[in-house]
């Protein structure tokens, strides 16, 4: 084992995250789910949407045979909506490649839509026990602030060096144990503002430490302008009912219904009532809604707040 992993699977064990509902399973479906949600989004915000998923979907055949729709309104309000509809493309690719079973080859699952390096990794690790190293953003803090790297850890050459650092320090056995307590350190105690050292097990293993860098370990990405998107809706209504038309799988939005992290969002609408219309007059692709079944539907969280908006002020009733 390395100095590290001697270090870091003791800990994990007596103060780690270990109540998590993807844990104690070796089920490779049930762990894939789960690190495909977490790719850029918070663990208590993916907990309510994977434990619907999971009831919904128990296996990768009750997910490849759904409509997309069902898979994308489970999805709806926990963003980067292109994770859904590989996790939906994947399950078909499994039950149809692989006879519906799961792969376990490393390369074999970075084959799939939405799978990297990184997450093929975690998922060889916790569900077969394999010898694969991760680098999610939690461990590429870690990793920057023990061997000092004070580059952008985004820089493809600050990238190669840590997966060779991630590799370098794998243990000879317990790999998925090592990697679980990789991710548990950057989480809750290698944080990015205010890092709780003095509780760490390897902090004397740490040059930022040693060398009070931790305020600027790890280096923040070179600031870009956020640029604004603006949308222009028109909003119709007939009755209690909305109209919606469904977008294409690919780009914002794809695969939902409409009427983003790296932008700014500025909608401007215009509310319109129908009197009257023929149902035969309605295209393909388009949709009344009622206003009841918009909240849980598959439909953009910015589209929902306005919905709501509207409601509160009394402009749909």
């Amino acid at each position: 084992m390395s100095e590290i992993s001697d270090q870091l699977i003791p800990w994990q064990k007596k103060f780690g995250r270990n109540n998590l509902p993807w844990q104690g399973t070796n089920n490779p479906y049930l762990i894939w789910v789960s690190e495909i949600m977490l790719q850029q989004t918070q663990v208590k915000t993916v907990i309510p949407y994977y434990q619907k998923f999971i009831k919904i979907f128990p296996d990768i055949n009750t997910l490849a045979i759904a409509d997309d729709d069902d898979v994308m309104k489970l999805w709806s309000g926990l963003g980067y909506y292109a994770r859904a509809r590989n996790l939906h493309e994947s399950a078909k690719i499994i039950n149809s490649k692989f006879q519906g079973e799961f792969p376990k080859k490393i390369t074999e699952l970075i084959s799939l839509p939405g799978v990297g390096r990184s997450s093929a990794g975690a998922i060889s690790s916790f569900a077969f026990n394999q010898k694969t190293p991760i680098l999610d953003g939690n461990v590429k803090r870690v990793f920057t602030r023990i061997y000092g790297i004070k580059d952008w850890a985004g820089i493809l050459s600050v990238e190669k060096k840590l997966w060779i650092l991630a590799e370098k320090n794998l243990p000879e056995n317990k790999f998925g144990k090592y990697n679980q307590a990789l991710m548990d350190l950057g989480a809750t105690l290698c944080i990015k503002k205010e890092p709780q050292c003095a509780q760490c097990p390897i902090k004397k293993l740490c040059k930022s430490y040693e060398n009070n860098w931790t305020d600027i370990i790890p280096a923040s990405k070179p600031k870009k302008e956020k640029l604004t998107e603006i949308s222009y809706f028109y909003i119709f209504q007939y009755k209690s009912k909305f109209l919606f038309i469904k977008k294409p799988k690919k780009g914002i939005w794809g695969g939902l219904g409409s009427t983003f992290s790296h932008y700014k969002l500025q909608i401007n609408y215009q509310h319109l009532e129908v009197k009257k219309f023929k149902s035969s007059e309605v295209m393909e692709g388009l949709l009344w809604e009622d206003k009841d079944k918009i909240e849980e539907g598959a439909y953009p969280a910015p589209v929902k707040k306005l919905v709501k908006k509207l409601l509160i002020d009394n402009i749909l009733l």
